[in-house]
């Protein structure tokens, strides 16, 4: 049937447009109507409707139904509402990721992992950058805590400033999961690498290469991951000679490549005679920002100075040299401790407090390298 314009385009255009949205309103509910609802599968297990209901949320029925209602749910392609879901069980279908910055590239690996763990589930993520300006402030994630957006939240590099939002969510019955932590918490589980064996792995190999003149430049100083690098360098220096000590120790106000530069400019002020042989960075974007300033200034790496960092990170094989590293698996450490707090959101009584500590690897690159005879000396730091 013609629709009647009487001679105006506007009307035509209008008239259409309501045709239009007409045929696209029958579209969309002829493919509701297409959509399996749980009636359908409670029909098709033979239970009822609430039923469904408690193996969808997780709720008490015997194996055999459960079975019959998983089955009917695969044959008919039954897909649950989340929005439903979400009203039964009082959750939000989201967890939050609070991280003090996303810049650098240790973060990529931390994304990576909670993506793999999140991939086959229906939950979302919020992320949380609570230094997005460059000052701290919590009160993105701290809104979440407050207004019940998330069923859970990882904490990334967890500090001492960041307790305030711990015991919020504690108050608020929320399970919380520590990824290499910077201070202890009594979370729900924690994910963290165990540093004071990479920092023993990295000074064996440079006292295999013939170094003695060792320097370390680490991340903050309050940070455990620098303090347990540190201790662990020291002890395989001192284990290797009795009352062996790095040459120069060094603490950035950061992970980041500046950290790496800022300690460069000290390096090269150092007489050529006096300078260590090997430099240790706290991670790899500090070790990469050091080797970068040391280029620039024409300082030959490794034939000059050999230089290492710690976590692994993809970009470190990209450069020339190209960086030797001792590997920390963070993408299965956030992917881990993903997985564990999904599994606490769905069994809340499970008060079981976890620690995880996962093992580093070295990798060799071409930034170390055996010290060269004009550089060799038989002589040790050690303590006075």
């Amino acid at each position: 049937m013609a629709l009647r314009t009487d001679g105006d385009p506007k009307l035509a255009i209008a008239r259409a447009g309501i045709g239009a949205r007409a045929r696209f309103r029958r579209r969309g509910l002829a493919q509701a109507k297409d959509k399996p609802t749980i009636s359908e599968v409670a029909q098709r297990a033979q239970v009822a409707i609430s039923t469904v209901s408690r193996v969808l949320n997780g709720g008490s029925v015997s194996e055999l139904i459960k079975s019959r209602v998983e089955q009917a749910i695969r044959e008919l392609g039954y897909a649950p509402s989340v929005a439903a879901q979400s009203l039964v069980s009082r959750r939000t279908g989201c967890i939050g990721l609070a991280v003090n910055s996303t810049e650098g590239p240790w973060f990529s690996q931390v994304i990576a992992g909670v993506e793999e763990a999140l991939a086959p589930t229906r939950h979302s993520l919020l992320l949380g950058s609570m230094r997005l300006d460059g000052k701290y402030d919590p009160a993105a994630v701290s809104a979440w805590i407050k207004e019940g957006r998330v069923d859970g939240i990882i904490f990334v590099r967890y500090a001492r400033r960041h307790k305030p939002l711990f015991m919020e969510a504690a108050r608020a019955g929320l399970p919380v999961a520590l990824l290499a932590p910077d201070t202890s918490a009594p979370a729900d589980y924690t994910a963290r690498c165990n540093n004071i064996e990479a920092g023993a792995i990295i000074a064996e190999h440079l006292l295999a290469l013939g170094h003695r003149r060792v320097a370390f430049a680490g991340g903050p100083e309050g940070s455990q991951d620098t303090r347990d690098r540190l201790q662990g360098l020291c002890q395989a220096m001192a284990a290797f000679s009795q009352g062996a000590r790095p040459a120069d120790v060094w603490f950035g106000a950061s992970y980041y490549a500046d950290a790496g530069i800022e300690y460069a400019q000290q390096f090269l002020r150092m007489p050529r005679d006096a300078r260590p042989s090997a430099v240790v960075l706290g991670c790899d974007a500090m070790a990469l920002g050091f080797m970068g300033a040391l280029l620039r200034a024409g300082v030959r790496v490794p034939d000059e100075v050999s230089v290492a960092g710690f976590d692994g990170v993809p970009e470190g094989e990209l450069i020339w040299p190209s960086l030797t590293t001792v590997v920390q698996p963070t993408r299965s450490m956030a992917a881990s401790a993903c997985r564990t707090l999904l599994e606490r959101i769905k069994h809340p009584h499970n008060d079981h407090v976890a620690v995880a500590e996962f093992g580093a690897k070295l990798l060799v690159r071409e930034s170390t390298t055996r010290l060269s005879r004009d550089m060799s000396t038989d002589s040790m730091s050690t303590d006075k």
